[in-house]
């Protein structure tokens, strides 16, 4: 039986092996396709450290992604854990060079829809990437038109995710061994 990209579609992994493999400062529209997912603290650490080893400055992308998941769930808990939420991002802020747009970005584009979703992406994309983050949308969009939001998970962590960290990790290490 043929592969056909009707029947089967793209993998999810391919989307977090191309973001992990063209990360840089023109890397947002790559790493926004990861946007549409939902990521843990493994994954964020994981993606981290490929982040760091590639000096890129501040705090990765899916460590914003995953404080500004985070957020919304304490915002979500109520009560007093809406003022850990409140805290929560004011201290993200110090993770990255955009301050708390990152994790705002992320924090609004969970309570917003449409247009709106889309500019609070951007917001998070400035946050990490500076001003080529407001590329970062267009990822999103694509990801979510193809349908590659969906995608495995292997113990409890999102595939896609662990594959744009390790991928870029494997990078940076080989550029590192070359000069």
């Amino acid at each position: 039986m043929a592969f056909t990209a009707e029947r089967r579609g793209l993998r999810p992994e391919l989307l977090g092996a191309l973001a992990g493999l063209l990360e840089g400062p023109w890397g947002a529209p790559f790493t926004g396709s990861l946007f549409a997912r939902r990521v843990g603290w493994r994954e964020a650490f994981f993606a981290g450290l490929g982040w760091l080893t590639a000096g890129m400055a501040g705090g990765g992308p899916l460590l914003a992604l995953w404080v500004g998941q985070g957020i919304l769930t304490l915002w979500a808990r109520g009560g007093g854990w809406r003022l850990g939420a409140g805290l929560a991002l004011l201290l993200s802020g110090l993770l990255f060079p955009g301050l708390v747009s990152a994790p705002l970005g992320v924090v609004l584009a969970g309570v917003l829809s449409g247009g709106w979703r889309y500019a609070a992406l951007a917001l998070a994309g400035v946050g990490v990437y500076g001003w080529t983050g407001l590329l970062l949308p267009l990822g999103t969009w694509a990801a979510e038109t193809v349908g590659l939001e969906r995608g495995g998970r292997f113990q409890g962590m999102d595939v896609p995710a662990l594959v744009y960290g390790g991928v870029l990790l494997l990078r940076n290490m080989l550029l590192g061994m070359q000069g």
